[in-house]
């Protein structure tokens, strides 16, 4: 296979030797997902065959603001840090961590169906085989150490994404009833975030992993922040996605990280409800209405999306008022 076609995996792990501990606990898979600050595939850990994900963050990819001191593992990202902190049902859970002189590898619990259009229901954490590439795995070993060479990683494969982007792309649209289970755990999700003082600030769909019944994980924290309390802070830098941006960020004002969490929330629950985006482009999120949705939806779910829509922030729902509203609680 030429390079070109390489997974990002496989192209950046080629030539590196990976941390000997890592490789004494875990067997690489497939790729799972890339971006601008690091990718991520499945491993194996060795001790129960247990399937987890793996985030390589590249360590000249963190922002100056994504770095944060822990007591017992140093200078660490941000994402690491908040993973490390927090334990609740709808997160993704953090599993261990290990570094190099070129990644901090996040250890992850790996959930969520794959879902593609020819089978939605595949089983959990499928994994397709593929021809071996040419990593190098480092150091492995002797007959004195407790550990074996592990396979080569098979990573020229990538999974199909297990995100509830690709969930509602194959549902087209989901009952009322659906889109409030899924919104309710991520809302569930917020509130626990903002009682310790986290924000995540870069919730999307693609950012949610869904297995087949519908519960769903929070992802992918590079974005987070932790609010000092209880005088808050205001932002004048964008770290998420933009049509998820809220009018106050859009209008390059400063802006509270909490209000504009609602806001995401708001196009979210649009997306879910409806499989599109409330608005054809910024202008119309700063001024106009959201898109008249083409499917009818109960009064209190329409109140609770007005709400969170709001343009004006000071006015816009926050996430005691979501959880307590009707189309939720009720």
């Amino acid at each position: 296979m030429t390079h070109d076609k390489l997974t990002v995996s496989a192209r950046q792990l080629q030539n590196h030797t990976l941390h000997p501990d890592f490789l004494n606990e875990y067997i690489l898979g497939d790729e799972l997902g890339s971006g601008g600050f690091g990718f991520v595939v499945s491993a194996t850990r060795k001790s129960d065959r247990k399937e987890v994900a793996v985030k390589f963050i590249f360590r000249d990819k963190v922002p100056v603001h994504g770095w944060t001191k822990d007591p017992e593992l140093g200078v660490i990202p941000m994402e690491i840090y908040v993973l490390r902190n927090v334990e609740h049902a709808n997160i993704i859970g953090y599993l261990n961590a290990f570094q190099d002189q070129k990644f901090f590898y996040l250890i992850m619990e790996l959930h969520g169906t794959p879902w593609s259009a020819s089978n939605p229901l595949l089983s959990k954490h499928n994994t397709t085989t593929s021809s071996s590439s040419s990593i190098n795995l480092g150091h492995l070993g002797s007959e004195n150490e407790p550990f074996m060479e592990p396979p080569k990683a098979s990573l020229l494969v990538r999974r199909t994404s297990c995100d509830l982007f690709e969930c509602i792309e194959h549902h087209s649209k989901f009952s009322e009833g659906q889109a409030r289970m899924i919104f309710k755990q991520i809302v569930e999700c917020v509130e626990y975030l903002n009682s310790r003082g986290i924000c995540h600030r870069d919730i999307k769909d693609e950012n949610i992993v869904i297995d087949n019944d519908f519960r769903v994980k929070l992802i992918d924290f590079g974005s987070a922040v932790i609010i000092p309390r209880p005088q808050g802070k205001l932002f004048d830098r964008f770290y998420g996605t933009i049509n998820y941006a809220s009018p106050e960020i859009l209008k390059g004002e400063k802006y509270r990280a909490e209000a504009a969490e609602i806001w995401a929330l708001g196009i979210l629950l649009y997306t879910i409800l409806y499989g599109e985006v409330p608005f054809n482009d910024p202008v119309q999120a700063i001024s106009g209405p959201f898109i008249t949705p083409r499917v009818r939806s109960s009064p209190d779910c329409i109140h609770l999306l007005n709400w969170m829509l709001t343009k004006n922030p000071e006015r816009r729902a926050t996430i005691e008022n979501i959880v307590n509203h009707p189309w939720l609680s009720g």
